[in-house]
């Protein structure tokens, strides 16, 4: 066969393309030596054509070229995206978010930075096409020559009998040298569409069972946190790699909250969605509804289903909602009727920003302490407060400040200093310790709010909206989140106890269940009706005024 080296460097190439993996932690790839299936039908179905009509022409020539491009980057999102978040790409509902994504990694770099940055983009891939379409040329040259569509025939003819051979047979190894195909993730991202758009069942929603009704009676008038720490996974529990690092700083949480007359009680729970999209996971606590992607929450929306905010409203309580992170309109929060949304603006840091995000945790739940807990003769609140510091990339991450009263004052120069110095981006492994710290960050915000400002009669739900993406923490792993009870009542501990939490910092083994049956939990065990329930222990409504 002519220029035989030339033709075995284009079916090096064209199968290199098809059969890549993810160079975890990166975006970037790497070569393994494995076979594609796509390939090898596609070059035995071009050999038959050519046979028996002759090579195809250009126009035809350029579709298949095009669609051999779409299965080089369904491959590409095929292994990247499940490597990086922990998940399979859903196409249809993740493509909508890829502006704001942007805009996040886009904070804080010069333009001249992106547009060189994009140019070299656009240099790499006008390069690969270009690589590709030279062994594409070169095969479809091959083929119109009866000896290279005999020995390409031939190949791809062996290869297939191969690969039938390891799928009849389970002695046979002969499969498992093919990578998986590229088609079957078009044709489930296909499926995915079709079920999103044509066959989505719009009247789920309205046929689940409403919420409970409670009158909170347990709780005794006392104010309900419930606190998302963002990218609070189990592997902080379960992963050795986060657990025994952070062992000593549980356990010294723990410890000192007890000396405040605060117990704890914990379990773990089922997110609803991985590595991001945390909106899923908030939507399913306060909907009692698993809401798993953005069709349904997007049909949550357009119902008129009672949520947790709108059944504390219905006993007296004043409902608000703290969002650090939301700088854009947000006109779905009308559903949940919150009576107020402290949003970033609303938030009014007049601090140093750190990173994208901009505002300390720690600032937002000072901030609403003194704004809506401190003023005497209130109604009993439901805060709702998905913290954002831990949000990937996990940095710049400020420092926790153990005068919390710093934040009545304007910034000095020197805190001003300090954040530029951290406003830096981390890569690669170097993501893991900035998760470790911000871990760290989160319960050094709780435990010295709980210490220091939180009300006795106060109960406290915080918990994980999802593990954090794969590229901090692995992926194949549960889609678990710790879920943690503070309260000064021991009736109430005892309560949550019988519902199946356990005692301490530390969850059990073994998931409740999903986390849409956290707020139905909550209505049912907070509510003074239910038989033999046992009532709230009286407590002062005052905060320890200790650091």
């Amino acid at each position: 066969m002519p220029n035989l080296p030339r033709i075995c460097l284009a079916l090096l190439l064209l199968n290199s393309a098809l059969t890549f993996q993810n160079r975890w932690p990166t975006i970037g790839v790497r070569w393994v030596p494995e076979l594609s299936l796509e390939l090898a039908v596609l070059l035995l179905a071009l050999a038959l054509l050519a046979a028996w009509r002759g090579v195809p022409g250009r126009a035809t020539r350029n579709v298949l070229f095009g669609c051999l491009l779409v299965l080089v980057l369904g491959r590409y999102l095929d292994v990247t995206v499940p490597a990086l978040m922990g998940r399979s790409i859903n196409l249809y509902w993740d493509s909508q978010h890829l502006p704001r994504i942007v805009a996040m990694f886009m904070d804080n770099v010069a333009g001249w930075q992106w547009l060189l940055a994009l140019l070299a983009l656009l240099a790499l891939l006008f390069a690969l096409a270009a690589v590709l379409r030279w062994a594409f040329s070169t095969i479809m040259a091959t083929l119109a020559r009866p000896v290279g569509r005999r020995g390409i025939g031939a190949l791809t003819l062996v290869l297939l009998m191969m690969y039938g051979a390891g799928r009849l047979s389970p002695r046979s190894p002969t499969e498992h040298w093919f990578a998986l195909p590229v088609t079957g993730m078009l044709v489930e991202q296909a499926k995915l569409i079709l079920d999103a758009t044509v066959f989505r069942d719009h009247g789920r929603i309205a046929a689940q069972p409403p919420l409970p009704v409670s009158d909170l009676g347990r709780l005794g008038g006392g104010d309900l946190f419930v606190i998302f720490f963002e990218s609070y996974g189990a592997l902080v529990f379960d992963d050795p790699c986060f657990a025994v690092p952070l062992a000593g700083d549980f356990a010294t949480f723990e410890h000192s909250l007890a000396a405040f007359g605060w117990r704890v009680v914990s379990a773990r729970v089922e997110s609803s969605t991985f590595g991001g999209s945390s909106w899923l996971a908030h939507s399913s606590l306060l909907s009692g509804l698993r809401i798993a992607d953005q069709g349904d929450y997007q049909d949550l929306l357009a119902s008129d289903r009672a949520t947790l905010t709108s059944r504390l409203a219905t006993v007296g309580y004043r409902t608000i909602s703290v969002m650090p992170g939301l700088k854009y309109a947000w006109p779905e929060g009308q559903f949940y009727r919150f009576d107020r949304i402290y949003n970033a603006e609303g938030l009014q840091y007049p601090g140093p920003a750190y990173g994208w995000w901009v505002i300390p945790d720690q600032y937002s739940l000072y901030h609403i302490h003194q704004a809506e807990v401190a003023p005497s003769g209130r109604a009993p609140l439901l805060v709702f407060y998905p913290t954002i510091n831990s949000h990937a990339p996990f940095a710049p991450l400020p420092p926790y400040r153990p005068d919390w009263s710093v934040f009545d004052a304007p910034p000095t120069a020197a805190v001003v200093a300090e954040a530029v110095e951290l406003n830096q981006r981390l890569d690669g492994r170097e993501l893991a310790s900035a998760y470790l710290q911000s871990v760290r960050y989160n319960l050094a915000v709780l435990g010295g709010y709980l210490r220091r400002y939180a009300l006795a009669n106060a109960l406290l739900l915080v918990l994980g909206d999802h593990q954090p993406p794969a590229v901090v923490g692995g992926r194949d792993i549960p889609w678990q989140v710790p879920v943690h009870l503070f309260s000064r009542d021991p009736a109430l501990i005892e309560a949550f106890e019988q519902a199946g939490f356990q005692p301490g910092i530390m969850p059990g083994p073994a998931a409740l269940g999903g986390i849409e049956m956290l707020g139905p939990l909550l209505l049912r065990t907070l509510d003074s009706r239910r038989p033999n329930a046992p009532q709230p222990t009286p407590l002062t409504a005052t905060a320890p005024q200790i650091r």
